[in-house]
């Protein structure tokens, strides 16, 4: 039975295509890659980033099943991470991996007692465009929790004489490490203008608070020559950074910056420069790889693991990197995942490339794979490989899509009320979080707000009794639906027919 779910109480925001979010469907599509790669643990201090554990009390999110993003987004991200380790050391506490995007596309929701719940506002995670990325910070003492993962200890206020998260820096960005955060902007900008010609990214969401001590630090090298800091680069930073309340990004970025990339033509003018940059993101995960183990086991050559996901079929790819000198030595190589076949690349074109399909996994565990390269060489001794796979649960719900077109809303009237009903697959009820009925009135535009009714069962047609107004005065009946207590989306049941032949209203003046 498709029952409507408790309407939760959130606050939501309308992006481009609102009908496609937090209901399964990816707002970037088919503008970018269906294809997203999960960004896994760094493997080592010296990759200059972290994942947390788990999801924190004070609002940094830590699961690996939402940490799916376009290749070239992780590629820059620890590009530019790891620059900061070399120039400055790792720090204290280097940057964390928030939540960037569901392996559906889809901004992330997560299943609670009471139904699903939007973890951000509707579509601002979609598409594998989106990184949240925790600062680079001094300290995580908080002043009420702790870990506090907020660049300021104050962002409270007192209400009732308890403190109230304000969800922005109320104070002084204090636990900020700003040297490493604002190294790790500028680097971020750099790729941005000197690779991409100013097309890579589209905002940066910044706390204001946290915005003006960046700022004020890269101007400082700017006149100090630091780091290659330009005035051309810090003036196009501070036009990517969004910290503006009407839009949206005041709040909720006191612990994070929002890191959104453009939609580029994957195939177009920019194709070079994103292999060259996915490309270097490689080399310098072998180079990490390399630095973790002893040459003489690994034969300089290093595995790299990708897991890839494109419409929630997986697949891992694996690449062996090292130097030429090292990878000539060797005559021939097979791949193994888990417990499968050995097997020998596919592609004569790149020998050391392959690609396994993984089974569906559709449940709610994570899991992990090993996978392995044995690599015979031309003085006939063997290296074997080995790497585990981090495997994020897939739940059901993923392959859940709402799509509005599908969604039939009827509205039929009687004396006295209206019948009213609504039509889906059943599968949609998963998602919805409450569905409520619109009836506008004549003279709304002057005042008075649609009458708003919640349907007690939207599976079932059901009367709505008009007994505070009049249903002749009725000009218009709306379905609402509220998806994962975030995002509504309004279908029209019916229009009243009696104002077809309505004189037209003059301009107004």
């Amino acid at each position: 039975m498709r029952s409507a779910l408790a309407l939760f109480a959130l606050p939501w925001l309308l992006f481009a295509r609102p009908a496609a979010a937090n209901d399964g469907r990816n707002r970037y599509e088919p503008l970018v890659p269906g294809s997203l790669t999960h960004l896994h643990a760094p493997i080592s201090t010296a990759a200059g980033f972290r994942v947390l554990a788990a999801d924190m009390a004070g609002g940094a999110d830590g699961d690996p099943a939402f940490r799916w993003a376009q290749r070239h987004a992780i590629a820059l991200l620890r590009l530019s991470t790891r620059k900061v380790a070399v120039a400055l050391g790792p720090g204290p506490y280097p940057l964390a991996v928030f939540d960037t995007c569901s392996e559906n596309g889809d901004t992330p929701i997560e299943m609670t007692p009471k139904g699903p719940r939007g973890r951000h506002p509707g579509g601002s995670h979609d598409g594998g465009m989106n990184l949240d990325l925790g600062y680079y910070l001094t300290s995580e003492k908080g002043q009420v929790e702790t870990p506090d993962p907020a660049a300021c200890t104050d962002h409270y206020r007192l209400e009732a004489g308890k403190p109230k998260d304000e969800q922005w820096c109320t104070g002084a960005p204090d636990r900020l490490d700003v040297d490493r955060q604002a190294l790790f902007l500028l680097e971020l900008v750099r790729a941005h203008v000197d690779r991409f010609g100013r097309d890579l990214l589209e905002n940066i969401g910044i706390d204001g608070r946290v915005r003006l001590v960046v700022l004020e630090r890269l101007r400082v090298w700017v006149k100090a020559h630091r780091f290659g800091a330009t005035d051309g680069l810090v003036t196009e930073l501070e036009r990517l950074f969004a910290s503006d309340p009407y839009e949206g990004w005041a709040h909720f970025h006191h612990h994070h910056v929002h890191v959104r990339f453009a939609t580029l033509g994957f195939a177009g003018r920019h194709a070079a420069r994103l292999d060259a940059l996915i490309e270097d993101d490689r080399r310098l995960e072998a180079e990490l790889l390399l630095a973790e183990h002893d040459p003489a086991t690994s034969g300089g050559v290093a595995l790299l693991a990708e897991l890839s996901s494109s419409e929630l079929a997986r697949s891992i790819e694996l690449h062996l990197h090292g130097r030429s000198d090292d990878l000539r030595r060797v005559a021939a190589v097979r791949f193994r995942v888990g417990a499968g076949a050995w097997e020998k690349p596919e592609g004569y074109l790149d020998p050391w490339k392959h690609v396994a399909d993984l089974p569906r996994q559709v449940d709610w565990q994570h899991r992990t794979v090993a996978v392995e390269a044995e690599l015979t060489r031309k003085d006939g001794t063997t290296v074997k490989l080995t790497r585990k796979v981090a495997l994020p649960r897939q739940p059901p719900f993923l392959a859940v899509k709402i799509e509005p077109q599908r969604v039939t809303a009827r509205a039929k009237p009687d004396p006295g009320g209206f019948w009213v009903s609504l039509d889906w697959p059943p599968a949609y009820a998963t998602l919805v979080t409450g569905v409520d009925w619109l009836f506008h009135r004549k003279g709304d535009a002057k005042g008075p707000s649609p009458l708003r009714i919640a349907a007690r069962d939207p599976a079932m047609a059901e009367r709505v009794s008009m007994a505070t107004i009049d249903p002749g005065e009725v000009t218009l009946v709306e379905a609402e639906l509220v998806m994962s207590g975030r995002l509504r989306i309004r279908l029209a049941a019916w229009v009243n027919p009696d104002l077809r032949a309505a004189a037209r209203p003059g301009e107004p003046r």
